[in-house]
């Protein structure tokens, strides 16, 4: 069975003392709402590949936390980024910054 993109939920902004990511709030898209930008980007990105936490929670204060979940058929792809702006400066990692290249489309998405 191929796996299709059903759900992507994207919570991000800055946890400051006291504050839980929970408390950030929560983007969600489904089926048809995912734009197609987003989905060529997480394909092109191989981003289902890069399950895992980046970044270093103690970078920072406040905190920058970006969380995706990309919900497919049959599984769940969580990828978790702390301080994404410091990590990708200091960190030569290319997974971030393939990951920093799709949520950069699905922070555009939501400002419209």
């Amino acid at each position: 069975m191929i796996q299709n993109l059903e759900q992507i939920e994207y919570r991000r902004g800055m946890i400051e003392f006291g504050m839980m990511p929970n408390d950030l709030p929560n983007k969600v898209f489904r089926g048809e709402q995912i734009p197609a930008e987003v989905r060529k980007s997480i394909d092109e990105e191989n981003l289902l590949d890069l399950a895992g936490v980046y970044g270093d929670i103690a970078a920072g204060d406040p905190v920058q936390y970006d969380h995706l979940r990309l919900v497919l058929t049959d599984e769940t792809v969580a990828i978790i980024v702390f301080n994404r702006a410091i990590t990708l400066i200091f960190a030569d990692d290319e997974r971030v910054r393939r990951i920093h290249r799709v949520l950069c489309k699905l922070d555009r998405t939501e400002e419209r």
